[in-house]
């Protein structure tokens, strides 16, 4: 793959769409408040990768574990944020998925659809106070990006947008593993601090601050062939493809050398049983080809 072609981690592609917008950006800054997984379907990697570095906010312990190990340079804040007066907060976690949440309604729905949770306690900070703590005003966030499962009202509740200033906020807005809107709850705070919608994608909404309005143009549109990317998930299963292939080419010519060296060639039964043999351990490469891509349709990030 040539360097040039840039390899998209998200679920969504929203990482294309704020690479072409903010591409020009050197060593940039973003803040993640529900930020999961280090790598998988994550939309801060590929910026990470690319040298930038932020403020990732996760309270799964699980997750916020593999951050600190996988992503030194960034600042990980275990903890979920909300603008409620407290300590620490209840989360629903659901282990091995991207759809733990604060939001009592979300889990009970997600109970009812067959996904078990557990109740911890977790931390809990407003997004102004952690933004106070690692940041002052004057340095630039290029992105804030908010998927918090339902959750996404409480922590924009949580920080002034008049005083700090994403150039770009991106916030999921449908309802988890739903495409009902959700947008509804929160939008208008948003437009009141002076961000413009520019893009929905059918999972996220893209605003741009009105002072970086030069960027609108290229937040519009969702990831598409002209920007010129290829996804992990795609990556992997080609590489595996290449493997798997490899393995079976030298199993063949164990084979044919076996054959060439016999003094007797196979009999009809052995023959009809390498064959067997042989479809067999084709249809095994084919499931295990396409096991990357059944893996990513079966998790859920919400």
């Amino acid at each position: 793959m040539p360097e040039s072609v840039f390899l998209s981690y998200a679920q969504n592609g929203e990482d294309v769409v704020l690479w072409r917008a903010l591409q020009h950006v050197t060593a940039g800054r973003y803040v993640e408040v529900g930020a999961n997984h280090p790598s998988e379907m994550s939309v801060t990697k590929a910026f990470y990768d690319a040298g930038w570095s932020g403020i990732t906010v996760e309270p799964v312990p699980v997750y916020a574990s593999l951050h600190r190990e996988l992503r030194p340079r960034d600042t990980l804040v275990e903890a979920a944020i909300t603008d409620a007066d407290v300590h620490t907060v209840t989360l629903h976690e659901i282990p091995g998925t991207g759809l733990s949440t604060l939001v009592d309604a979300v889990s009970t729905s997600h109970e009812g659809n067959g996904w078990a949770h557990r109740d911890i306690e977790v931390a809990a900070r407003r997004l102004d106070d952690v933004l106070e703590e690692h940041l002052s005003p004057d340095e630039p966030i290029h992105f804030l990006l908010i998927d918090v499962e339902g959750a996404e009202r409480s922590v924009l509740a949580s920080v002034d947008l008049h005083r700090w200033r994403p150039w770009v906020l991106v916030v999921e807005a449908t309802n988890p593993l739903s495409p009902e809107p959700s947008h509804m709850a929160w939008e208008d705070g948003v437009l009141a601090a002076d961000y413009r919608l520019c893009l929905f994608d059918g999972l996220s909404r893209f605003y741009v601050a009105a002072e970086h309005e030069e960027l609108a143009a290229a937040l519009s549109y969702p990831a598409c062939p002209h920007d010129v990317y290829d996804t992990r998930v795609a990556r992997d299963a080609r590489e595996e493809r290449r493997e798997l292939l490899d393995e079976v080419l030298r199993w063949r010519a164990l084979a044919l050398e076996g054959w060439a060296r016999s003094a007797t060639p196979p009999s009809d039964d052995e023959a009809e049983r390498l064959r067997a043999e042989l479809a067999a351990m084709r249809a095994t490469i084919s499931w295990r080809v396409t096991a990357p891509l059944r893996s990513v349709r079966s998790r859920t990030r919400g």
